[in-house]
């Protein structure tokens, strides 16, 4: 069974995150450390490491967070909030591949989007974009040293290969085929053309099975995208068409 813990909103980039208290493992955590982009002017992450692969199913542990959003969160709409100069460019396109990573020392979990362009603001970019979210499902080896500190004591090989599922805002995390809008930044832990920072990421549901359903292409796929759990601001829109951000 899975175990879920949460924090309340904080007026600060550094989440302290409660985890690993399951059923068979006698695991007193009462934090491990996790850092939000989502909130942030600019990603301190830094290069990728221990690259882990997906997984399919639930994770052994969830790991939930909240963060408080900056200034140039609050502005009317998300139309508004895609115009903000830190935003670089604004991608339309499908997700081909996912991976999530931890970077040290702080062990931030983050995954990277790989995704196939159909359109975009910025019309000299490359048509493939690797865009990094804060969150992911990792081994609980990866992050041991957080565990580990904690609990003073090192983690048995059957604890250090369970799952942690690290979840921002409540947002669903990205599946290869969706078809996502996303307001990215410029990734600086990379010189990398191409490569971003996610700062708003919506999705349209249903777009791939209905999409080859009907033999439609991705990018012939008409609705609006929502958000895959919370908006970043409440106060922001449902659902938008790529027009509105572009």
């Amino acid at each position: 069974m899975a175990s879920t813990t949460s924090t309340p909103k904080a007026n600060r980039s550094r989440i302290a995150a409660g985890a690993l208290a399951a059923a068979g493992i006698i695991l007193s955590l009462s934090a491990c450390s996790a850092e939000s982009t989502a909130g942030k002017d600019s990603s301190s992450t830094s290069a990728d490491h221990k690259a882990s692969a997906d997984r399919a199913g639930k994770a052994d542990h969830t790991v939930h967070a909240e963060a408080a959003l900056t200034r140039d969160y609050n502005v009317p709409t998300l139309a508004e909030f895609a115009r903000q100069p830190l935003n670089s460019n604004v991608i339309r396109g499908t997700v081909t591949a996912t991976r999530s990573v931890v970077t040290p020392p702080a062990n931030i979990v983050e995954t990277i989007l790989t995704v196939s362009v159909e359109r975009q603001r910025d019309g000299s970019a490359p048509t493939t974009a690797e865009v990094r979210e804060p969150g992911g499902v990792v081994t609980v080896a990866q992050i041991r040293s957080d565990f580990e500190s904690k609990l003073g004591r090192k983690l048995t090989d059957k604890e250090l290969a369970q799952t942690a599922d690290y979840r921002f805002n409540e947002i669903e995390h990205a599946k290869v085929g969706d078809l996502v809008l996303i307001v990215v930044a410029d990734d600086p832990s990379t010189e990398k053309a191409g490569a971003y920072t996610s700062r708003a990421r919506l999705v349209l549901d249903g777009a791939s099975s209905s999409a080859k359903s009907s033999g439609q292409t991705p990018g012939q796929t008409s609705g609006k995208f929502t958000w895959p759990g919370k908006p970043m601001n409440p106060k922001w829109e449902s659902g938008v068409d790529t027009d509105s951000l572009m």
